[in-house]
């Protein structure tokens, strides 16, 4: 698809080094991700992981010169706290698994203020071919070191599961393109949302009114977000 709209020459990078540091940064956030998900509860993890858009957005300043206002500022740290109170996350004991994903949440933030920089002059296919044999690289001698032959399901389960990974990243690359760092990371708060959709309709875990209402919190966030963003933008083109 990706060598449809760009061509064979469109899968190789522009600026090589750029990209595979970024995409390093990119992979082994989620090798970090799945290494603190095996030691720590999902909500501890989560509640870390979501430093993020913190992060990203405090850091589009300086690296990216963008222009974070209170709005934004407000409805970021807003969602974050909405996420907290779904979570409850009880940090009783500080071990790898924290650090592990307190890692993870940096490298991301960092991948993706280099994927606004660059998310212009790159095409996609490069972006997401060079992801891949990052996350094949790194992830191999974890592989290798825990290896357990997967069964059908397993297997056809990983395949969805990649499939949705790359329709993701390029997503990701496309809203980039289009917006800045502090709108993008704003909406990553809204995984928690369809992680409880899911978790209803696949495995019926019923959320509770906490969650609702946290859920509510996010949602009026990133619409809010989007709708000043929207605004700012008119304003700027009429200008």
């Amino acid at each position: 698809l990706l060598m449809r709209q760009d061509g064979l020459a469109g899968l190789k990078p522009r600026q090589p080094w750029i990209v595979i540091v970024r995409c390093a940064l990119g992979a082994g956030s989620l090798m970090l991700a799945f290494l603190s998900f095996a030691t720590i509860p999902l909500a501890d993890g989560y509640s870390i992981a979501f430093v993020a858009p913190l992060v990203v957005t405090a850091l589009s300043v300086p690296f990216l010169g963008e222009h974070v206002g209170w709005r934004q500022w407000t409805a970021v740290v807003i969602g974050f706290v909405a996420v907290i109170v779904i979570l409850r996350p009880d940090f009783g004991t500080i071990g790898l698994g924290q650090f592990d994903m307190l890692a993870s949440a940096t490298f991301f933030a960092i991948s993706m203020l280099m994927l606004r920089r660059i998310a212009r002059t790159e095409t996609s296919g490069a972006l997401l071919l060079v992801y891949f044999i990052m996350l094949f690289l790194i992830g191999l001698p974890v592989a290798i070191a825990r290896w357990r032959t997967p069964g059908l399901e397993d297997f056809l389960l990983m395949a969805l599961t990649g499939a949705c990974s790359g329709a993701g990243n390029l997503l990701l690359i496309m809203a980039f393109r289009h917006a800045s760092a502090a709108i993008v990371s704003s909406f990553m708060y809204s995984q928690l949302i369809w992680g409880t959709v899911f978790g209803l309709f696949l495995f019926g875990d019923l959320p509770d009114l906490i969650t609702i209402g946290g859920a509510a919190v996010i949602i009026l966030c990133g619409i809010y977000t989007l709708t000043h963003a929207s605004r700012a933008a008119r304003v700027a083109l009429g200008a």
